[in-house]
């Protein structure tokens, strides 16, 4: 099992919502792993899947579904959006729910909790970026 964390960075345009993300080792060598990009036209686009922060999960799912099984998601950090009414940052609740509903426990950092539930401990960051 190797640990790896993901980085989410946005920038909100007049016409156009740009999400980019990084997944890196957690070792010292840090390796890039993973590099996406979604650019959504503002004109065109049902804004649900921003606000909730779903376009982040479905990202994550992807990064699952192209790297090797014994890779395991130790954190995700995201840069708080400028206009929160566009993007939003996926809650702890809705990012565990997602891992848990579409059977990815063996991709997180997780342990049982009480009567054998699934307890997510991967970690969410909210970073404020200024400038």
């Amino acid at each position: 099992m190797e640990l790896f964390r993901v980085r989410f960075i946005n920038k909100i345009r007049p016409d156009t919502i740009e999400i980019r993300y990084r997944a890196v080792l957690e070792s010292h060598s840090s390796d890039t792993i993973f590099e996406g990009h979604q650019l959504f036209l503002r004109s065109y686009l049902d804004t649900h899947i921003l606000k909730s922060g779903e376009v982040a999960l479905k990202a994550i799912y992807n990064i699952f579904s192209a790297t090797p099984q014994n890779l395991v998601l130790d954190q995700v950090a995201f840069e708080q959006s400028h206009d929160r009414s566009l993007l939003e940052v996926p809650t702890k609740q809705f990012f565990d729910q997602y891992i848990i509903d579409n059977d990815l426990l063996d991709r997180v950092v997780h342990h049982q909790g009480e009567g054998n539930a699934p307890i997510v401990d991967t970690k969410l960051v909210t970073e404020l970026r200024i400038g």
